[in-house]
């Protein structure tokens, strides 16, 4: 990555009633993964972190129209593998938010390429 494309480290959002303990394991289940630390997987070439959302507020979740801002968890992926590219991260987008969205959670991803997911 020599800063000159578009970054490709990625946040998902992710909101609903689920500890931080029970989304490592969701997340490590769904993309196939491997723990790395008690917040962290490693997938498909990312190191995914798992960090609670400092703003998260339960009501303006519900009711704020960028209500994502306040979603009570963040999913960040950073790639750690150079040969990782837009469409594997949009793909890993896309399975973060179908892993989530099966567990009757709710994402946003928010990215460079977040139309394209």
């Amino acid at each position: 990555m020599t800063g000159t494309g578009p970054t490709l480290q990625f946040l998902t959002m992710v909101d609903g009633s689920i500890d931080e303990g029970g989304l490592h394991e969701l997340l490590a289940r769904g993309l196939s993964a491997t723990p790395y630390r008690r917040n962290s997987l490693h997938a498909r070439g990312n190191l995914i972190e798992i960090q609670p959302n400092e703003e998260a507020d339960a009501e303006l979740a519900r009711t704020d129209e960028d209500d994502f801002l306040y979603f009570r968890w963040r999913v960040e992926a950073t790639p750690t593998d150079r040969t990782i590219g837009e469409a594997e991260q949009i793909a890993l987008a896309r399975d973060i938010v179908r892993v989530v969205q099966a567990d009757r959670l709710r994402a946003i991803v928010c990215a460079a390429f977040e139309d394209k997911v």
